[in-house]
């Protein structure tokens, strides 16, 4: 069982985006899938179990605050064979009203995870868009690698990226989480401009082998299956959205069978 993060203090960079329709292709390709979703907005709980995030009586939020809680009483069934700990705004006030000296601040998601051990192939964590508090800490600590969804045509791609780094890296110590980047993941790409060439040569040449040879090209099926909370492979699975993403979790996939970390 493999826990992966999703992770990028930034908004709009694909994150949500690359954690529902990764998982997608994993559970396609016969893996047994659990997203968790810790960004409190609710977009992945959105698109993958089709209902309003506080239709949910149990979400991650209940599971981190309530010792006596069992991680198999929050989970969901969808109908495209994922399994999710769903999450909605109610979470963050949950988990902030944790005790500062509380372990479930950092390590609740862990202790309750070994009741599935086994249980699933891969677990991917779809993180809020931040670099401090209880949510992401409580992410590095369980997670065993993460990645780092990058947009592909802004000019200020990287920036921040060192900072995001070195607090995951900070946590990583602080928690004694195993976690490594598994690699960048560029997301929103167009090589047809000079401009996004550019920032693909900019972000290449800044994360070298750890870029995933995979990219998540630009088009209109991607943003189309967002709108409608539809995983891309769902709406068009001819679309280069989905060939994109299929490849991509084919990709992540062989990087962790062949131990391919150098960071």
């Amino acid at each position: 069982m493999r826990v992966i993060s999703f992770a990028n203090y930034k908004g709009g960079v694909g994150k949500t985006t690359s954690v529902v329709n990764t998982s997608r292709a994993l559970a396609e390709s016969k893996f047994k899938v659990l997203v968790i979703d810790l960004d409190p907005q609710g977009n992945s709980t959105l698109t993958l179990s089709r209902k309003n995030p506080f239709e949910h009586e149990k979400t991650v939020g209940d599971l981190l605050s309530d010792k006596d809680l069992n991680i198999a009483d929050c989970l969901v069934r969808t109908e495209i064979g994922i399994d999710l700990l769903p999450t909605n705004l109610n979470s963050y006030n949950l988990v902030s009203a944790l005790p500062p000296n509380s372990a479930k601040r950092i390590y609740g998601l862990k202790n309750k995870l070994q009741e599935l051990e086994g249980r699933y192939d891969f677990i991917l964590v779809d993180c809020p868009p931040q670099i401090e508090g209880a949510l992401i800490t409580n992410a590095i600590a369980a997670s065993d690698y993460y990645v780092l969804p990058i947009e592909g045509e802004s000019v200020y791609a990287l920036q921040g990226v060192d900072h995001l780094i070195q607090a995951i890296e900070l946590i990583r110590e602080d928690t004694g989480s195993k976690i490594r980047l598994l690699g960048a993941l560029v997301t929103m790409v167009d090589t047809r401009t000079k401009a996004g060439r550019v920032i693909k040569d900019a972000i290449d040449k800044y994360f070298r082998d750890l870029v995933f040879s995979v990219v998540i090209r630009r088009n209109t099926t991607i943003n189309k299956a967002n709108l409608r909370n539809k995983c891309v492979c769902d709406l068009d699975p001819k679309s280069m959205g989905c060939l994109d993403y299929s490849s991509f979790a084919k990709e992540l996939v062989v990087r962790i069978d062949q131990g391919t970390l150098k960071n």
